[in-house]
C-alpha cells in the first residue's frame, strides 16, 4: 500500500478505529492509534517506531510510551473486533485458523523464552513462541486473538514468571 492509496483510505481507516475509541481511559492515549496503524500498513521499509513516527512527524518517544506505557483494554479491543468480524464477516464459508508463530531470541527473561521447536527456522532453538487464532471467508482475513505459548519449565517456575510480569494464573 503506498502513502497515496492510504491516504484514499484515511476516513475509512479513522471511522473503523473510533469504534475503538472506549477502549481508552485517556482520549491524548487514543490519539496515537490512528498513526501507529498507519504507519503499520504503510510503504516503509521498517515498521518500528521510530520511522513511523518520524513519517507522521511525531516525536519518536511519544509512540514509544503510547505502545509501552499508556494503558488501553486490549481484552475489550479483542472482543469488540471479534463482534464485528461476526457482525460483517461470518457466513457459512468461512475457516478458523490456528498457527503458530515463533521468534528467535537470545536469554533467558524474555517471557517464555527457551529452548524449544523454531518453526521461523525449522529447528530447536532459543525462541519465543506465539499462538494465534485467525478467521477467512472470502478476501477477507483477519487476526482475532493472540497469546503467548507458556513452555511449562516457565509455568512451573512462578517467581520467573514475577519477575517477567507474567500473571499467577496464566500457565
Amino acid at each position: 500500500m503506498d502513502a497515496k492509496e492510504l491516504q484514499e483510505l484515511r476516513p475509512e481507516l479513522d471511522r473503523f478505529l473510533r469504534r475503538f475509541d472506549d477502549c481508552f481511559t485517556n482520549g491524548q492515549t487514543r490519539q496515537h492509534l490512528p498513526t501507529y496503524v498507519s504507519g503499520q500498513l504503510s510503504d516503509l521499509d521498517r515498521k518500528s517506531v521510530e520511522p513511523i513516527a518520524v513519517r507522521a512527524g511525531v516525536a519518536p518517544r511519544t509512540l514509544q510510551e503510547f505502545l509501552s506505557l499508556h494503558t488501553w483494554d486490549h481484552l475489550q479491543m479483542r472482543d469488540r473486533l471479534q463482534e464485528i468480524v461476526v457482525a460483517e464477516h461470518s457466513g457459512p464459508d468461512s475457516v478458523g485458523l490456528i498457527d503458530e508463530t515463533s521468534m528467535v531470541k537470545k536469554g533467558s527473561k524474555t517471557p517464555g523464552v527457551q529452548r524449544q521447536w523454531c518453526g521461523h527456522l525449522g529447528k530447536v532453538d532459543n525462541c519465543v513462541v506465539t499462538v494465534h487464532l485467525g478467521y477467512a471467508r472470502g478476501d477477507f482475513q483477519c487476526l482475532l486473538d493472540g497469546d503467548l505459548f507458556l513452555p511449562e519449565s516457565w509455568s512451573e517456575d512462578r517467581e520467573r514468571c514475577r519477575e517477567a510480569h507474567i500473571p499467577d494464573d496464566v500457565v
